[in-house]
């Protein structure tokens, strides 16, 4: 098996952050919740149990919860941080994702 070629210009923290995703194709809008494991200016690792085979530069939406909040758990604050982003990889086998955040 090839080693992987670490890509990244920033270092990632650990960091666990309920999350919620969705990505659009041309039929249908899915919505999935899972969890970030690490987090850099430029990117983050989500893992999600419910999550299915997405293509590469698939385009996401992003809810992050921050203080453990997650969704469908009554919060008053603080809201849910927005961001977007892309597909850059997956592994159905531990059902992560790597999301580069656009600037």
């Amino acid at each position: 098996m090839k080693e992987k070629t670490e890509q990244r210009r920033w270092p990632r923290q650990q960091m666990n952050i309920s999350v919620s995703l969705k990505y659009s194709d041309t039929i249908t809008q899915t919505w999935y919740v899972g969890e970030t494991h690490d987090v850099s200016v430029e990117g983050m690792r989500i893992v999600s149990s419910s999550l299915e085979k997405l293509p590469l530069s698939s385009r996401l939406e992003i809810l992050c919860f921050p203080g453990g909040a997650g969704p469908g758990l009554y919060t008053t604050e603080p809201e849910p941080v927005t961001m977007t982003g892309s597909v850059m990889w997956q592994d159905l086998e531990t059902r992560s994702i790597g999301v580069r955040l656009d600037s």
